[in-house]
């Protein structure tokens, strides 16, 4: 019933993606979608929940293997990787709670963060994936266009103890494999993503919501400096959630 489901939705995602009418939506010099700006990126700390942080975390409808469900049960919330100031990975910065620019030319799609003053460099002609590389925290990306959709492709990203997909410590391994899908809509930018991990997920993973227009603040600049080693007390402060034995 679940893979059923999950076909169902990838089906119904990719429908929507195609038939929603763009025709009023910002366009480049080049009549290709306009994505430039500065973009609210929303806060999902947990996957299992989704966008809406007032729902009930579902783990049941999480698709674990096995080795998936006992890396989430004995994972450890004062192990989190970023406590460390060590780079979210893919696809976590993009649901960090931070604010972002977009910068677009012919050939990429360039995404800068306030989260560690760290970006994304996309490039649009599909290159392929270094063969020799070692998996990194951000991963290589590869990206095309789909009619008036992004589609990036990211790979070669290291799994735990380095990245988590979340804060509430939904795990990978180093097979992850991130698929996602920008639309540009007249007021926003629909995002989603899909999650491949044959080691820690049996089916697919994929969640799609929105990047809203940034609502500056008077006297201050759009993207403010944000560096996670300055005056970092965390690491002394964190606190085992695992039970005693």
């Amino acid at each position: 019933m679940f893979r059923r489901t999950i076909v169902l939705l990838a089906y119904c995602s990719a429908a929507a993606f195609s038939q929603q009418p763009t025709d009023n939506i910002p366009r480049t010099a080049e009549r290709k979608p306009d994505f430039q700006g500065f973009w609210n990126l929303p806060y999902v700390p947990n996957m299992a929940i989704g966008p809406d942080r007032n729902a009930k975390a579902r783990e049941d409808q999480v698709p674990y293997t096995e080795a998936g469900r006992k890396a989430y049960i004995e994972h450890d919330a004062k192990d989190d990787p970023t406590s460390n100031c060590w780079y979210p990975g893919v696809p976590r910065i993009m649901q960090s709670p931070y604010p972002a620019q977009i910068i677009q030319t012919k050939d990429y799609l360039v995404i800068g963060f306030e989260y560690m003053q760290m970006f994304r460099a996309i490039n649009l002609n599909n290159p392929p994936h270094p063969e020799k590389m070692d998996p990194t925290f951000m991963g290589h990306s590869s990206g095309r266009w789909d009619g008036d959709t992004i589609v990036v492709e990211t790979v070669k990203l290291k799994g735990a103890p380095w990245t988590w997909l979340d804060t509430a410590g939904h795990q990978h391994s180093d097979d992850l494999r991130v698929v996602e899908r920008f639309r540009r809509l007249p007021e926003a930018i629909e995002y989603e993503y899909t999650v491949y991990d044959p080691t820690y997920y049996n089916e697919p993973w994929t969640h799609k919501r929105q990047l809203t227009p940034l609502k500056t603040t008077a006297g201050l600049p759009e993207l403010i400096e944000y560096l996670c080693t300055e005056n970092n007390k965390d690491v002394q402060h964190l606190m085992s959630t695992k039970p005693a034995q």
